[in-house]
């Protein structure tokens, strides 16, 4: 039986996320028959799947699950919050018995106790007066004039939830296969950079047309690989659902949750990091974002607060957006705020455009909240939500209006695997910049280079940009520039723009990111190596763990 337990694993927890899905749905429609039928049916074929393997603590939590949804189907028993808590409770406790098959362990939870709450459970009049005062909000409510946010697109959400097998025919892969199938066309890549370097230095047009058809084929196959390496975003995203489903209670505001683009794939490797950054911002989103319920009232807006999720793809950029329809930000009291707390002086808070201003709150400590509470207000959310999106070679962006609600935007790689990157020569190193990390290329005379304070600045697009020399980041010799010309890239750090001084920009190149080894791994600011076309091996540099 032992051959068949991977595949038991894999299958439940896919119904375990559908099951969370349906349920956090079904708090947002009650009345929805389908999502009662789905939840009754996932909740069987769970038990079903226990039951053949002989996973018995399994079986008595998902009989008990698929018990209280025969209530809730036969009309026994309203959806209410209780009946979704006690769900989502079981929901947690098949995961972790999940755990200890796969660790072949005994499993040491109660599951009789949970059985019998749900087998007990009847909702008092407390909790069933919520549920109706909630359906109107589902369908036909007006719109909010505040919340011009657009509407979560019914094919969308209704193809996210189709199983990914009804379209073509399907096959388990081990994901070591992938990952070796990952690695050889990285290799491929290259080599394809060492046929480039010889086809010009022997000057030969048939080695050159060879070449160049090649890497036109190996960048078809390399498309089609990253292709496989994806997966859906809805892999990830019943998490949100769940945790913006308990900030909202623990805080006591009515929140309506859209997420749209569950099918858009992306990197495997890329997936799991973006859970705790996303987690930060929506709990933002729900904490700091939405108002309470009076207090939108009497800002002419609906009570219930609305916080949504977009993920969409253009070509091989992923676009992540976080939307709330709260009280937004104000530029002007996050530079007092940074001001009062000693991370900014008065005179660079006077040079701080509105949207500089706003990304204030991905600097370490920086926090606007009154008082600090177990869900936020430590100052350590957003940097850490900015170094790690940085850290996947991304880009974060935040735009508000006050009164009117927060957007923050991420912009990912499609592959965290295969990057173009701007190479540099910093003394006797060379190094490498994800292309996604740098905003622009200078070539700066020493005559544009100002003094203000401490610091030396340049005028870029009428911002005063500040200077660093990545030499002495790096602890390197600092670089001589005889003809007065000093190579830099524009790139962003703690919320602003900055200009790096390196010794020579060495141009574009694509290049295929290995991970360190230990004791490498440990380095700040290294996020892997890649080699070159001529064999040279050069530092993949995580910018925002070095600056």
């Amino acid at each position: 039986m032992s051959q068949y337990k991977a595949l038991f694993l894999s299958e439940s927890r896919e119904y375990l996320r559908s099951i969370a899905e349906q349920v956090v749905a079904l708090e947002q429609s009650p009345g929805e028959r389908t999502a009662v039928d789905a939840l009754f049916r996932g909740a069987h074929s769970l038990k079903g799947m226990a039951a053949s393997m002989e996973y018995g603590d399994v079986v008595v939590v998902a009989h008990g699950m698929e018990d209280l949804m025969a209530r809730v189907r036969d009309g026994a028993l309203p959806f209410d919050a209780g009946v979704a808590d006690l769900l989502l409770e079981g929901v947690d406790l098949i995961d972790v018995l999940l755990q200890d098959v796969e660790q072949e362990r005994p499993s040491t939870l109660p599951t009789g106790d949970y059985a019998q709450r749900l087998a007990t459970y009847t909702p008092s009049a407390q909790e069933a007066a919520p549920v109706e005062k909630g359906e109107p909000q589902v369908a036909g409510a007006p719109p909010s004039p505040a919340a011009e946010l657009p509407p979560l697109p019914a094919a969308e959400a209704e193809k996210g939830k189709e199983p990914a097998g009804e379209a073509g025919g399907t096959v388990r892969v081990r994901t070591e296969l992938l990952d070796h199938l990952i690695n050889l066309t990285g290799e491929l890549v290259t080599n394809k950079q060492r046929l480039l370097n010889i086809g010009r230095e022997l000057a030969s047009p048939p080695l050159n047309d060879a070449v160049s058809e090649t890497a036109k084929l190996l960048r078809a196959l390399h498309d089609e690989v990253m292709k496989v390496r994806l997966m859906p975003f809805e892999a990830i995203s019943d998490r949100f659902q769940r945790s913006v489903r308990s900030v909202a209670k623990k805080s006591g505001k009515e929140i309506h949750f859209e997420l749209t683009g569950r099918e858009i794939g992306l990197d495997r490797g890329m997936l799991e990091q973006l859970v705790d950054p996303l987690n930060h911002i929506l709990r933002n989103a729900v904490d700091h974002g939405i108002e309470e319920s009076g207090e939108r009232e009497r800002a002419g807006k609906p009570a219930r607060g609305t916080v949504r999720l977009a993920v969409t793809r253009d070509r091989d950029r992923i676009q992540i957006m976080v939307r709330d329809d709260g009280r937004g930000m104000e530029p002007r009291a996050m530079i007092e705020a940074a001001i009062a707390k000693g991370l900014l002086s008065p005179e660079e808070g006077e040079l701080l455009s509105p949207e500089q201003a706003l990304m204030l709150s991905c600097i370490p400590g920086f926090s606007t909240a009154k008082q600090v509470t177990d869900i936020s207000g430590r100052g350590v959310g957003m940097d850490a939500v900015n170094t790690a999106i940085q850290k996947l070679g991304g880009t974060l962006s935040i735009d508000s209006e006050p009164g009117a609600g927060t957007t923050v935007t991420l912009r990912l790689p499609l592959t965290i695997a295969i990057i173009h990157a701007l190479v540099v020569q910093v003394g006797q190193v060379k190094a490498a910049i994800p292309v996604n990390a740098v905003q622009r290329t200078v070539e700066l005379s020493r005559g544009q280079i100002e003094t203000m304070g401490k610091r030396q600045m340049f005028q870029l697009d009428g911002e005063p940009i500040p200077l660093l020399s990545l030499n002495r980041v790096m602890g390197l010799p600092l670089g001589r520039f005889p003809d007065g010309i000093l190579p830099l890239f524009v790139t962003q750090a703690r919320g602003r723009r900055v200009g790096v001084v390196v010794d020579h920009l060495l141009g574009q190149h694509e290049l295929f990111v290995k991970q360190l080894g230990r004791p490498l791994d440990k380095m700040a600011g290294v996020a892997g190596g890649a080699t070159l076309g001529d064999g040279e091996i050069v530092a993949i540099l995580d910018l925002a763990g070095l600056l």
